[in-house]
């Protein structure tokens, strides 16, 4: 007779490291805002902290996406200014095992430019439901956009 072997997956109830559909925070891209500043608070929370830490970029009729400081809040990225085209990307939006935000972003490079600097920036808006401490990660490795 043949043995027959059988495996049975046994289902793991450790789920250290894997996101669960519940701590994946939506949030939407906050349009034509630029930092004001390379250090910025974690969180903004009001119209005064905007005015002070995010400036508005009305261009050809795209006007900043308007945030509802009732109910949201912002979560801003900037880098020091670079001589390269450097865009933040957004990766994920995760509620943390202390409770907390993680927000994970990567770096995509582009072409010099050419002398002149600029100050990377993204900002996410975020329900308030969501506001909580929130720690930056960036992902190991730049995607280098080739010029050509």
């Amino acid at each position: 007779g043949s043995a027959s072997t059988d495996s049975t997956a046994t289902d793991s109830t450790a789920t250290a490291g894997v996101v669960t559909a519940d701590s994946v925070i939506p949030y939407r891209l906050a349009e034509n805002y630029f930092a004001t500043s390379d250090s910025l608070p974690t969180v903004i929370t009001s119209t005064k902290e905007q005015e002070k830490y995010l400036g508005m970029a009305a261009t050809m009729g795209q006007l900043p996406t308007e945030i509802d400081w009732s109910r949201e809040f912002v979560i801003p990225i900037a880098l020091p200014p670079a001589g390269t085209e450097t865009e933040i990307i957004p990766v994920s939006l995760i509620r943390n095992t202390s409770g907390g935000l993680t927000l994970t972003y990567r770096l995509r490079e582009g072409f010099s430019l050419q002398g002149a600097k600029m100050r990377p920036f993204v900002a996410l808006i975020v329900s308030r439901d969501y506001l909580a401490p929130v720690t930056l990660q960036q992902e190991e490795g730049v995607i280098i956009a080739c010029e050509g």
